[in-house]
């Protein structure tokens, strides 16, 4: 498994960190269904999840424990079982001392505001996703009238809406804790998150307004900031996208360096038919493809034809040689940044080679054609152009 160098550089960090300060939390309480046998503590930081002790719970269920934690940054830390069930999950701050009390598969905890908080954020989500769950099944029977379906259908959508108004006023109400993070990033069991809409970035400059002063370079602040900026790029150029005039082009503008290094508009070329196409000269896969356009340019560049071709290449001088050994004489531009390129995400693409066929008058024609059927497509949008 690769390990990002960030990662490593961060867990050298927290370790370094870890051996020449201490934090420590105190926890202790009872279980009423587990005896002689141990729970383990795990810290679980934005990235991994740390091994932190592992205890004996006694004969009636009772346990103490004194566990170092990573930094002076509140913590995350899930206890499980022997069988590595979590049982719960706390917000521990440096000093405080922890008291628990699990009876029945329930929970009560004194000592830590930020535990009773994450407790109770998890406890109204998990009822939400019960009603979800009803809800589903009944929405999904075989024999249903559609009055009942309508009010199951109603009664779905105002439960999700809910469980967001939760989460958003225990953010605002809120803005000093580090819960408020827990509340900002949780999900449904399908992976779904609560704040998933372009406006939320909203509740993340409330967390970081309110935090950054304390918690600047701690990992879940990095982390906070980081999504909030992208959240605001992607608005930002949507933003922009839709402040193009709607009668100039209809689809997504692309302007990227050429080989030349001068940038082109993929727009300057409205009028024609385009074809634009996404490959990587790291894949030799994609040179057959270019083969085949090759012999459609060279038909129909004269007939109002142009290729405008992105590139996911990272190495300007591969990228370069790729071009010049394989004589591809049609638009080519690259700004190298690979998957992290703006168009590849403005145009969802997932596999290369990938392509557009757009007509003259600006619209999309056809997305992922090729060989025969490309040549097609091509040839009759040309001839009606004459």
């Amino acid at each position: 498994m690769k390990i990002k160098i960030s990662t490593v550089i961060l867990f050298t960090a927290i370790f370094f960190v870890s051996c020449t300060k201490k934090y420590s939390v105190f926890i202790s309480g009872t279980f009423d269904n587990i005896s002689n046998e141990k729970i383990v503590i795990e810290q679980k930081t934005a990235s991994l999840m740390f091994f932190l002790d592992s205890i004996e719970v006694k004969t009636d269920g009772k346990f103490s424990t004194s566990v170092k934690i990573l930094s002076a940054e509140p913590a995350f830390l899930s206890i499980k079982n022997k069988k590595g069930k979590q049982l719960l999950m706390l917000l521990a701050e440096d000093g405080e001392k922890i008291n628990i009390k699990y009876k029945n598969g329930n929970y009560t905890v004194e000592g830590s505001q930020g535990s009773i908080h994450v407790k109770e954020l998890h406890e109204t989500l998990g009822k939400t996703v019960q009603t979800i769950d009803s809800l589903s099944k009944i929405i999904n029977r075989e024999t249903i009238s559609d009055a009942d379906l309508q009010v199951a259908k109603t009664t779905l959508a105002k439960k999700i809406i809910d469980q967001k108004r939760n989460n958003v006023r225990f953010v605002v109400s809120h803005p000093k804790s580090y819960a408020s993070i827990f509340a900002l990033y949780q999900q449904y069991p399908n992976g779904a998150k609560i704040f998933n809409d372009e406006n939320d970035y909203l509740y993340y400059k409330i967390i970081i307004d309110s935090m950054d002063t304390k918690y600047s370079h701690a990992e879940y602040m990095t982390v906070v900031k980081r999504d909030y900026n992208e959240m605001q790029r992607l608005l930002n150029l949507k933003n922009k996208l839709e402040s193009q005039p709607v009668e100039e082009i209809s689809y997504p503008d692309i302007e990227l360096p050429d080989r030349n290094g001068k940038k082109i508009k993929l727009s300057s070329l409205h009028g024609k038919t385009i074809l634009l196409t996404f490959w990587s000269s790291e894949i030799k896969d994609n040179q057959f493809d270019n083969r085949t356009l090759i012999n459609i340019y060279e038909q129909y560049h004269s007939k109002n034809f142009e290729i405008y071709q992105v590139s996911f290449d990272t190495e300007r001088d591969l990228w370069l040689r790729a071009i010049n050994n394989q004589n591809l004489t049609w638009i080519n531009v690259c700004d190298f940044k690979g998957s992290n390129s703006i168009p590849f995400g403005l145009y969802n693409i997932k596999k290369l080679p990938s392509n557009f066929i757009i007509d003259k008058d600006g619209q999309f024609v056809a997305r992922d054609v090729f060989g025969e059927q490309l040549e097609n497509t091509i040839k009759s949008l040309c001839l009606q152009d004459k």
